[in-house]
């Protein structure tokens, strides 16, 4: 899997959420990393004024599958084999892998959530497709329980995941936001379809609490929005 189809990139280029290396400072560490800076489709950003988009073209197509559990530093992630996939406005994208930040990055109206989850899709074409899944605190969540407890101590090999079923953390409903828009890390390439779903899922504040005691910030500012229209799809 390359480093595209991971989100978090950057090679060996430090970088991190804060100080001389933090989100304020991404596009001057690398010449490869300029647009974090420069671009004008950057993400994550603040929804608000949507207008209507009409009907939902989203079709998802996730299957249960055995996954591997990792962290980078920069999040915990799971890998997942290219079995699962989404068509989107009529083009097919296979889901890559999944990860967290906290707080949320999209904000709604200027508010965060506690953590949000990022669902990475590719296509064969080399642009990507990530769905966005606001957490909140409420009940303990057993998906979310089974993927912490995988997560392996620094310098262990990667956690495992036994049929483990994606779909466990996506909301009842279909109702999204869409925008065109770029990764939240380095490089910060503007190749990313954003579908951020309109509802939440909950999980425990203790749960809440564990992943922020590994990642305790790793979330990019909202950027600016330009002239990008955010699309309600119902």
């Amino acid at each position: 899997m390359d480093d595209q189809h991971e989100e978090e990139t950057g090679g060996a280029v430090h970088w991190s959420y804060e100080g001389d290396a933090g989100s304020a400072m991404r596009g001057s560490l690398d010449p490869s990393f300029a647009i974090c800076d420069s671009g004008m489709r950057q993400s994550p950003v603040d929804i608000a004024g949507a207008v209507d988009g009409g009907a939902a073209e989203l079709e998802v197509r996730w299957q249960s599958a055995d996954a591997e559990v990792v962290d980078n530093d920069h999040t915990t992630q799971v890998n997942v084999p290219e079995s699962s996939a989404i068509t989107l406005e009529g083009r097919d994208f296979h889901l890559v892998q999944f990860h967290f930040h906290t707080p949320g990055e999209h904000t709604i109206e200027g508010a965060a959530t506690p953590l949000e989850l990022h669902f990475v899709h590719a296509a064969a074409e080399g642009d990507l497709a990530v769905i966005g899944v606001f957490m909140e605190a409420g009940e303990a969540d057993p998906s979310i329980q089974a993927i912490w407890d995988a997560i392996p101590a620094p310098g262990d090999a990667p956690g495992r995941l036994a049929g483990f079923d994606p779909r466990a953390l996506l909301p009842a409903g279909a109702s999204h936001f869409r925008y065109p828009g770029s990764l939240t890390t380095p490089p910060c390439s503007e190749i990313v379809s954003w579908v951020v779903m309109t509802e939440s899922i909950a999980i425990s504040q203790d749960q809440i609490d564990a992943f922020a005691a590994i990642h305790p910030m790793n979330a990019r500012p909202v950027q600016p929005l330009h002239d990008r229209t955010i699309e309600l799809k119902r």
